[in-house]
């Protein structure tokens, strides 16, 4: 009879660990859509024609009150102030207040707009290239397919905000909060963002290419299609990460963090580890399996074909 029982206890045991790993499973699963969607990304800015852009940027909009905005002012911008196709350059409004703006269309050229409140602001097609927003509050943006060439973030919230299909080349955002934003089909090449985080956001297909994300944080971020070549991903946590065919030729992954991650079809060929964490990751690559000692990977992926990917 004992011997029946301790069956039955084992049997059961293995039955409630199994229900457990497929709950986890469950809920990981619903992070993502299955599989990554690439059909309804917006087009990169530079191949949207003018009459395109024209048509995005004279559509009135009303403020979330219902009510129609007023024309802005340079010299004393409010909150909800319409800046359409505006000549901002230059503009001086460190502390400046324009929640729910409209700046569809303008020029924000080497603007200081540091220490600032712009959240629930309208930037789409605004070129923002080398202007100023560290230490700003510019939560729920649309920055999408907008210039923003050399933009400087640092210590900004930009939380909620929507990149899509935008020209980041050169940005700089050491310790930007970026949580659940969408950056999909964006080009963030040479870009810097040291120890920002990127929790929850969406960045299919986008150019990383030799950019630094150095003690970044992209955890539960979906990158699938993305392109890390050479990128410096050191002690950057990419926990539960999905990273369906994702290129990280030549990148730097000395102590980055890929616990739970999907790597399913990644290219990892010149890439660097040092103590790199694999924990419980799955779809992983046979270029890089069998470098893999208790849980971490440390030398340089010399294998260039990825014997997964089919």
């Amino acid at each position: 009879m004992k011997y029946f029982s301790y069956i039955f206890v084992i049997i059961l045991i293995k039955l409630t660990m199994s229900g457990c790993i497929e709950q986890l499973c469950s809920e990981e699963n619903k992070l993502f859509n299955a599989p990554p969607d690439t059909t309804s990304l917006l087009t990169f800015i530079n191949s949207v024609e003018m009459k395109q852009r024209l048509k995005v940027i004279n559509e009135p909009t009303l403020l979330k009150n219902g009510k129609k905005r007023l024309k802005g002012v340079k010299v004393i911008p409010q909150n909800g102030d319409d800046f359409r196709k505006a000549n901002l350059d230059k503009v001086y409004w460190r502390g400046a207040s324009v929640i729910e703006g409209d700046f569809r269309g303008a020029r924000f050229q080497t603007a200081d707009c540091r220490e600032g409140e712009y959240s629930y602001s309208d930037f789409r097609f605004c070129d923002v290239r080398w202007a100023d927003f560290s230490n700003s509050e510019v939560k729920n943006c649309d920055f999408s397919q907008s210039a923003l060439f050399r933009l400087h973030i640092n210590d900004a919230n930009l939380e909620g905000s929507d990149f899509q299909g935008s020209n980041m080349f050169g940005v700089i955002g050491h310790r930007a909060v970026l949580r659940n934003c969408d950056f999909s089909n964006a080009l963030l090449k040479e870009s810097e963002f040291l120890n920002a985080d990127f929790t929850g956001s969406r960045a299919i297909k986008v150019r990383f290419i030799i950019s630094v994300l150095q003690g970044a944080k992209l955890d539960s971020t979906d990158l699938s299609y993305s392109d890390f070549t050479g990128a410096g991903l050191e002690d950057a946590s990419l926990i539960n990460a999905r990273l369906i065919d994702v290129t990280f030729q030549g990148a730097h992954l000395q102590s980055a963090d890929f616990t739970g991650a999907d790597l399913k079809d990644c290219n990892f060929f010149a890439a660097e580890f040092e103590n790199t964490v694999f924990t419980d990751a799955i779809n992983i690559p046979d270029q890089i399996k069998d470098l893999i000692v208790d849980d971490k990977i440390t030398g340089v992926c010399s294998e260039v074909e990825n014997n997964n990917k089919k």
